[in-house]
């Protein structure tokens, strides 16, 4: 197999979490199945692959099995030769149910880059003499997580691959390593963010690495794709559900104001700028906070009544301690001089808040 091509992190930084490996992508080592899976159109024929005493002869995703073994994770102390000989000798083969002729089992790490912290796909095969193809993959962690990690999926923010930069005393270097990508889709480590001149780029790897990619592609969550197929960016119509202001880009004030209730088109994925996480409102260039409109789970540490105003409930039901009630934006003083959250309900017509002291 031809070698990947080496990718010059620092070290510091990439020990924090990733295995202390050569090439970026998998070893050569590894033997990749080149036959073409075909229908299972009877188990029967399929090769059987055995691992810990359970039998498959189909097609599946065995994560839940693997993440608690050793083979779930790849620390910085492991070795990736090791890693993927142990697999195969974990990892037995038929040629199928109805014959025990012992096959090759063949360890794919295709997909994975032992450079980067993040959860990337493992697969296990087989093939029979008929062509029979049986796979079996899984998840394996690479690196540390770590304390403050949040797994996010890389997005390009156009058709293709996700770039890396490189960020060291204050200055960005762009393409820092080469031709070598995120392939978009890749679920990685994050650890916050940093704005330089005016964008946000998040690290990866660890809080304290100089690996980053910009904050833009990594959306914290596991939607779609912020892009259409066309190139352009996906939007969605939400309901401020509280007065907020509006920030740039680099998470300062720009004092203009969104009014409650009003509809905003919005791009589909969140960003997370200074730490916290914001939409971009769609025809300007204004950032709104998250839980202005999306909202913030809270429980009720009390029994709580719902308000329209600090003399007049809303209605006379009684919310239980323990209840969980989405919240949005911060607290409102009321006349009364005690602190309400507008939560889950409300309308321009229907006032809805539960005290603040309630959920402390």
């Amino acid at each position: 197999m031809k070698k990947a091509k080496i990718i010059s992190l620092t070290a510091a930084a990439l020990l924090a979490v990733a295995p202390a490996v050569t090439n970026a992508m998998p070893v050569s080592a590894v033997n990749n199945a080149q036959a073409t899976t075909t229908a299972n159109n009877s188990t029967s024929e399929n090769p059987v692959i055995t691992y810990n005493g359970k039998t498959y002869d189909s097609d599946q995703d065995i994560s839940d099995i693997i993440s608690g073994t050793s083979f779930g994770r790849v620390l910085q102390e492991d070795n990736i030769n090791k890693y993927t000989n142990d697999l195969k000798a974990a990892f037995t083969a038929t040629a199928s149910s109805n014959d025990n002729t012992k096959l090759n089992v063949s360890v794919y790490t295709g997909d994975v880059n032992f450079n980067i912290a993040g959860k990337y796909p493992v697969k296990i095969s087989a093939v029979n003499n008929a062509g029979k193809v049986t796979t079996l993959t899984f998840q394996i962690i690479v690196g540390s997580q770590g304390a403050g990690a949040t797994y996010a999926v890389a997005q390009p923010q156009i058709k293709g691959n996700v770039g890396l930069f490189t960020i060291r005393d204050g200055k960005v270097i762009r393409n820092s390593y080469g031709s070598f990508v995120l392939h978009g889709g890749t679920i990685v480590a994050t650890f916050g963010t940093v704005i330089i001149d005016g964008v946000s780029y998040t690290h990866l790897n660890s809080a304290d690495s100089d690996i980053f990619v910009e904050t833009k592609s990594v959306d914290g969550t596991y939607p779609e794709s912020a892009i259409t197929d066309n190139g352009q960016p996906k939007i969605v119509t939400k309901t401020l559900m509280h007065t907020a202001l509006a920030y740039n880009a680099d998470g300062h004030s720009t004092g203009k104001k969104y009014y409650a209730y009003r509809r905003l088109t919005l791009s589909v994925n969140t960003q997370n700028i200074q730490g916290s996480m914001y939409y971009l409102v769609q025809g300007t260039n204004d950032y709104v906070k998250v839980g202005n409109i999306d909202g913030t789970k809270r429980t009720l540490t009390h029994n709580a009544y719902i308000y329209a105003t600090s003399t007049r409930r809303s209605s006379y039901t009684l919310l239980k301690k323990g209840t969980t009630i989405t919240t949005y934006g911060s607290t409102y003083k009321f006349k009364n001089g005690k602190r309400y959250y507008r939560i889950e309900g409300a309308t321009a017509s229907n006032k809805r808040y539960v005290k603040a002291v309630n959920f402390e």
